[in-house]
């Protein structure tokens, strides 16, 4: 109805996966993530369960979408030398998981969220990327505007859908234009953005001035 999904969608310039890692789920610790320059690796656990997580930057990949083993490729590839912390391990975590996961980071930009009686909302409409931090947030302010307009309007869904786009346009493009600060603290480029990173972080963290 709106077009091939390619037309809307704008990559950013990373890629993301996560894997299981069933050998830490009984563990205890911390969640933590560790940086090398344009590349994230990271350990999260939660309700038992342990989950390796990647980032790493990349122009646009051409790959099959459903061929799990060329994505593990891309992945490995990816952090082809790097061997500090747990990233070997958690690598082979990756290539371990059946439900090894992995996209890109991308946002969809639509002239307009609403054909005929059909009306877009949250990531179908305006996805903002996990980098922004505000996907969740644009779902429910925009079924709210949704909700709330349909009600105003009556059985007017033209006027109560354009009245909708207006009132939620800002907030999206609000989240959308900030993703970019986002990729850059997740990602530094460089050892000396990694560590001006950290230490802002510090900075602002438990028994800082």
């Amino acid at each position: 109805m709106f077009g091939p999904e390619k037309d809307y969608l704008r990559h950013l310039g990373v890629y993301f996966a996560l894997a299981d890692h069933p050998d830490e789920a009984r563990s205890e610790g911390a969640n933590s993530i560790y940086n090398v320059p344009s590349r994230m690796a990271g350990l999260f656990r939660y309700n038992g369960k342990a989950v390796a997580v990647f980032q790493f930057r990349s122009e646009p990949i051409d790959y099959d979408h459903h061929d799990l083993d060329a994505q593990k490729k891309i992945l490995i590839d990816a952090f082809a030398g790097h061997r500090s912390w747990r990233i070997p391990e958690l690598l082979d975590a990756a290539l371990a998981d059946p439900a090894f996961f992995f996209t890109s980071a991308s946002q969809i930009h639509l002239p307009s969220w609403h054909r005929g009686r059909v009306a877009l909302v949250g990531d179908a409409g305006y996805c903002p990327a996990f980098l922004s931090g505000r996907g969740t947030s644009l779902a429910l302010t925009g079924a709210r505007f949704l909700a709330e307009e349909l009600q105003r309007c009556g059985n007017d869904h033209t006027a109560a859908f354009a009245r909708y786009e207006a009132r939620q346009r800002p907030y999206v493009t609000f989240a959308q234009d900030r993703v970019y600060s986002g990729r850059d603290r997740m990602l530094p480029t460089t050892w000396d953005a990694i560590a001006a990173r950290n230490k802002a972080l510090q900075a602002t963290g438990p028994g800082a001035p």
